[in-house]
């Protein structure tokens, strides 16, 4: 009996090691930003001929043809952002949220790669009018995955998120910011802003194994108001007959002339109407009179 098994074990081995035979499809995790390109490889093909790679695209329970025959689907919703590489490789553009979700590389209707894609954003509920020394910045950086809208599984560990200076290196300790990790796909950054935090860059990074990082997107805090607003500037100043802006001697003298010929324009003008309307009566009373 315990012949038969070896010999069972040997056959398989060797079934395993024929061309074209594998055991386990290629995993492939890409990350990308909202509005961005993906590049989608397809691996461990047989040959390099596109004409028998299809690819497929799996989200909420449904599965969707991409490209069949080495050629995009007309019917795609994604037909204008999508495109084949020489290589096979899926390229996407435009990148949005629908986006994210699981692709299946398959040559000749076999599958030989699944591509994860998930894509980084950044979003925040503060104001304009938080921007500003004293003010509370808020800012939210969440991973669309595969799974669904910044969720991750128990078997997602192979990356996370967190919030870094703009050269990547760790944010200091101090009582002034606070990172809340509401799950691996949704971590948000609370910090007090200061004087010198005006247009400085907050990162937000995904990071995989052997701290690598695969995707990071920033945020600039620019500031609307350099000190914040007191009581005193904001009452209104009382409003002045001032002119701005210094007019020449030619446009002051037209200015003044201006007016000066209406008027005598207008005297004149009244001046005969009164005469016409003189010789209009006698007219009338000769008229009469005859």
């Amino acid at each position: 009996m315990t012949g038969r098994k070896n010999l069972m074990r040997v056959l398989l081995l060797a079934s395993l090691l024929l061309p074209g035979v594998r055991c386990v499809k290629e995993a492939v995790f890409v990350y990308s930003r909202l509005g961005g390109v993906a590049l989608l490889p397809c691996v461990n093909q047989l040959s390099s001929d596109c004409s028998g790679i299809s690819w497929t695209f799996y989200k909420g329970g449904r599965y969707t043809e991409e490209v069949s025959g080495g050629q995009v689907r007309a019917g795609s919703d994604k037909a204008g952002r999508m495109s084949i590489e020489p290589n096979c490789s899926l390229s996407l553009r435009g990148l949005i949220v629908e986006d994210a979700g699981s692709y299946r590389c398959l040559q000749h209707a076999e599958g030989i790669a699944d591509v994860y894609l998930s894509l980084l954003t950044i979003t925040s509920v503060s104001t304009f009018t938080d921007l500003q020394p004293g003010g509370n910045l808020s800012l939210s950086c969440i991973l669309f995955t595969y799974y669904d809208v910044g969720s991750c599984k128990s078997y997602s560990s192979g990356f996370n998120l967190s919030w870094v200076a703009e050269d990547g290196t760790t944010l200091p300790k101090d009582t002034r910011s606070e990172q809340i990790i509401l799950t691996r796909c949704n971590i948000t950054l609370v910090i007090k802003l200061r004087r010198d935090d005006n247009n400085r860059k907050w990162r937000c990074q995904v990071n995989t194994g052997e701290n690598r990082t695969a995707e990071f997107l920033y945020f600039t805090s620019t500031f609307l108001f350099q000190d914040p607003p007191t009581a005193q500037n904001l009452i209104p100043s009382p409003p002045t007959i001032d002119c701005p802006v210094e007019l020449p001697i030619s446009r002051i003298v037209l200015c003044v002339a201006l007016p000066v010929m209406v008027l005598i324009v207008g005297f004149f003008t009244r001046r005969g109407d009164r005469k016409r309307a003189k010789t209009s009566a006698a007219c009338i009373q000769l008229q009469e009179m005859n």
